[in-house]
C-alpha cells in the first residue's frame, strides 16, 4: 500500500511539473489570446461603432431600396487608386450599413499587397470613405478590430506568428488535460473538488479558485483550443476530418471558359439574377470578382439558418462570360465532414448561438487570465513555503 501511495505521489509530481512548465511558457500567450477573443465575440458591432462615419448610413423614408448593383460597384471602382485592384464586394448584413468593396494595392516598398476597403451607401451609391484594413507586416497600421484579430491568431507576427499560436495551442491542450489529471479527486473527496472552501486561508482560496475555474471551464476551453488550432492549420484539420468523412476543398480551382478573344464579362446584375434563379431565398454576403481572364464570379448567398453569420457555406461559381453555373456548394452537396467544419468557426466565435454564445465567448476569454494569475500566485506561495522550510531546517542543523 505504501509503495502504491509513493507511486501515486511521484506520478502527481510529474504531472504537476508538466502543468507548471506548460503554464509558464504558454500561459501568458493564452491570456493575450483569451482577452482578444473576448473582444472579437462582438467584433462586427464594435467595428461599426468605431467606424460609424464609414460604415453606417442613414435610411430615408421612401428611399429604402438599394441602388442597382452595377451602379454600386461602378461607384466603388471609380474611387479606386490607380494602383488598386478590386477583389470582392461585401453586402451589408443589415439595413443602415454600407457595402464594402475590397481592393489590393502594393505596400509602400512594394514587397507585398495591402488590403483596403471602400464603403458605398447602398441607397445613394455614393462612396462614404475608405480605409486600410490589412497590412500584413505592420499590424499597428490596421484599424482596431483587425489589430485585435491579428493579435489573436498570429500575435501580429504574420505567418510565423500563426505557427507559434498553433503550436502554443497544442501545448495549451496538454495544459488543460494535465490540469484535469491533477484536479481528479481521491475517493470520497469529489464534492470538495467542485467547491471553494469557506473561510479558507489565502493559500487555500487561491488553490480552490484555480481548480474550480479550470474544471468548470474545461469543456469550453478544450473546444476553443481545438477549433482554434484547426483555424490556424486548416489543411491538416481537413485532412484529419476527411479520414472520417469527405471534406470539400475550401477554394476549388474553377475557371471560366474562353471561347473567343473579345468576350465581355456579364454584369453584376446578371450575376444576381442567375443566383436568385438558383436560390430565391437567403441573403447575399459576398461576391468575389474574376481576377484574370479565366476567373469566375464566386457568389455567397447565405441560407437564413446557417450557423455562420459572416461566411456563407452556400456558394456558386459562375462563368464570367456565359453566366453558366460551373460549380455549386450547398446542402445538397454537403457531407458530414463539411457540416462539421462549417460549425467550427461560428461556435469558436460564439455567433452560432446568437447573443448567448457571444456572451459565453466574452466570459471565457477572461478564464485564461484568472487561471494564469491564480496559478502564478499559487506557485509563489509554494516557493515561499519551501524557502521558509529550508531556513527552519538550516537553523535546526547549523552544521
Amino acid at each position: 500500500m505504501a509503495a502504491m501511495e509513493l507511486t501515486r505521489k511521484n506520478r502527481r509530481k510529474f504531472w504537476l511539473k508538466v502543468h507548471l512548465y506548460l503554464g509558464i511558457v504558454a500561459g501568458a500567450i493564452f491570456v493575450i489570446i483569451g482577452l482578444t477573443g473576448s473582444l472579437l465575440a462582438f467584433e462586427l458591432p464594435l467595428d461599426e461603432w468605431l467606424n460609424s462615419n464609414l460604415m453606417i448610413v442613414s435610411v430615408e423614408t421612401g428611399h429604402e431600396s438599394y441602388q442597382p448593383i452595377d451602379k454600386i460597384v461602378a461607384s466603388g471602382i471609380g474611387a479606386l487608386p490607380i494602383i488598386g485592384k478590386a477583389i470582392s464586394l461585401d453586402f451589408p448584413r443589415r439595413d443602415g450599413l454600407a457595402f464594402a468593396l475590397w481592393f489590393e494595392q502594393p505596400s509602400p516598398d512594394a514587397s507585398y499587397l495591402e488590403r483596403h476597403q471602400i464603403f458605398i451607401n447602398p441607397y445613394t451609391a455614393e462612396v462614404t470613405g475608405q480605409r486600410l484594413l490589412i497590412d500584413f507586416e505592420r499590424i499597428w497600421r490596421d484599424p482596431f478590430k483587425d489589430f485585435i484579430l491579428r493579435l489573436h491568431y498570429s500575435l501580429g507576427l504574420a505567418k510565423a506568428g500563426m505557427n507559434i499560436v498553433g503550436f502554443i495551442g497544442l501545448g495549451l491542450l496538454f495544459s488543460v488535460l494535465t490540469g484535469l489529471i491533477l484536479w481528479w479527486p481521491t475517493p470520497g473527496k469529489f464534492r470538495n473538488s467542485l467547491t471553494i472552501k469557506k473561510n479558507a486561508s489565502v493559500e487555500r482560496l487561491t488553490f480552490d479558485l484555480h481548480k474550480t475555474f479550470g474544471f468548470y471551464s474545461a469543456i469550453v476551453l478544450l473546444f476553443l483550443i481545438l477549433s482554434g488550432v484547426y483555424l490556424i492549420f486548416p489543411e491538416y484539420g481537413r485532412g484529419l476530418i476527411s479520414v472520417f468523412s469527405p471534406v470539400s476543398p475550401a477554394w476549388p480551382n474553377i475557371k471560366s471558359v474562353l471561347q473567343e478573344h473579345n468576350q465581355v464579362p456579364i454584369s453584376f446584375s446578371r450575376v444576381l439574377e442567375i443566383t436568385d434563379m438558383r436560390y430565391p431565398d437567403g441573403e447575399y454576403r459576398r461576391i468575389d470578382f474574376p481576377q484574370d481572364k479565366q476567373g469566375v464570379y464566386l457568389v455567397s448567398k447565405r441560407e437564413f439558418d446557417e450557423p455562420n453569420q459572416k461566411h456563407s457555406f452556400r456558394r456558386l461559381w459562375i462563368d464570367q462570360y456565359s453566366g453558366e453555373i460551373i460549380h455549386i456548394q450547398d446542402r445538397t452537396t454537403r457531407s458530414a465532414g463539411d457540416a462539421f467544419v462549417d460549425w467550427l468557426y461560428p461556435l469558436h466565435s460564439g455567433e452560432a448561438l446568437g447573443l448567448l454564445g457571444q456572451l459565453i465567448i466574452l466570459i471565457s476569454g477572461f478564464v485564461p487570465l484568472v487561471l494564469y494569475l491564480t496559478g502564478f500566485i499559487r506557485w509563489l506561495q509554494k516557493r515561499r513555503a519551501k524557502l521558509a522550510a529550508a531556513v527552519i531546517q538550516a537553523k535546526k542543523n547549523p552544521d
